[in-house]
């Protein structure tokens, strides 16, 4: 078995040593690298070996998606085995990405999502240079990917999926010294960086927990006095403080708990002892935004709604809407 490198060189931890629980996180990489000897785990790394001498010698992460490396860069054999490499960590949920000059058209139209937390960051004076951002949730690294642009002092990814995890380390390792950080970990172990962060994004995460208002205070209690948290969650029409609590599935998703409305999120964010609450945008999701691709050829959006009625989820349920939220800890 190949040894992965699994955070970078330039490991943030001696450096902020004193402000977080560096020995914790220690602890909680050791336990979260038992995945890379689980059975399941084990097709992944051919994947990395057959691509190990691919290098990038150019990046652009000021568009929509993310360009990392040219056609040219590559002799036919390796642009051959990236190619498929890219195949094989199917299905790509989060993008798109240009690699290469090969367009990873993936399920989600993550740019739209971006463009509109951006441009409200914008409006609203937030800036991401020289700040330090955690991404709750993180998938392959879109949004960390695209938040390089603008400089920040830390980026660190959380999120537990092993293939997510492979997937951001076949691109993230393609770049020089890249000032990415992604841990194997949940939301529950943000409280392990008490004060820490400036900004955190935890974008299509909280429905998914059992413990909304819970997991809130967890994030509260890692920004910094003054830092803003950026949530966006799947949500439901209305204009009462409630949340749907779905019997098995959701859209056919097992593992989601409470889907609010807006005022109900605002709610958990108040219990949640965040100020300065703002929901900024909520939409209709539609099949632009969320459909099946060459790079995610499994069920999406469309099958997931009623077909008689795309009001309706398959169960029957009111079909979801997204809802942005900006709060900030005082």
């Amino acid at each position: 078995m190949m040894k992965l490198p699994l955070y970078p060189e330039k490991d943030y931890l001696p450096k902020y040593a004193d402000l977080i629980d560096a020995n914790a996180i220690t602890k909680m990489r050791e336990n979260s690298n038992k995945c890379f000897d689980w059975k399941g785990t084990q097709p992944y790394y051919p994947i990395l070996e057959r691509t190990e001498d691919i290098k990038a010698l150019s990046t652009d992460y000021s568009g929509s998606a993310p360009v990392i490396g040219k056609r040219d860069e590559l002799a036919d054999d390796q642009f051959e085995r990236f190619h498929q490499g890219l195949k094989d960590l199917m299905p790509w949920r989060k993008g798109p990405f240009n690699l290469f000059d090969i367009d990873l058209d993936a399920e989600w139209r993550s740019n739209l999502k971006w463009e509109r937390v951006a441009n409200y960051l914008d409006k609203a004076g937030i800036s991401l240079e020289n700040k330090r951002i955690a991404d709750i949730g993180c998938n392959n690294g879109y949004y960390m990917f695209r938040m390089l642009k603008d400089n920040p002092e830390l980026i660190i990814g959380f999120d537990p999926t092993i293939r997510y995890f492979f997937q951001f380390h076949y691109l993230n390792r393609l770049i020089e010294d890249s000032p990415l950080h992604y841990e194997i970990a949940g939301v529950e172990d943000v409280p392990l960086y008490p004060n820490f962060f400036d900004i955190i994004f935890c974008m299509g995460i909280i429905y998914h927990n059992q413990n909304p208002v819970g997991i809130l205070k967890d994030m509260y209690g890692s920004l910094q006095k003054g830092g803003t948290l950026i949530i966006e969650s799947q949500g439901i029409p209305g204009d009462m403080p409630v949340a749907l609590f779905p019997n098995k599935r959701y859209a056919k998703v097992p593992g989601t708990y409470f889907v609010p409305t807006e005022s109900c999120l605002v709610n958990w964010l108040q219990k949640a002892q965040f100020k300065d609450i703002e929901v900024f945008y909520s939409h209709k999701l539609e099949f632009k935004e969320q459909r099946r691709t060459e790079w995610m050829d499994w069920q999406s959006l469309e099958d997931f709604l009623d077909p008689e009625d795309p009001n309706k989820t398959i169960e029957g349920y009111p079909a979801p809407i997204r809802i942005y939220v900006k709060a900030v800890k005082k």
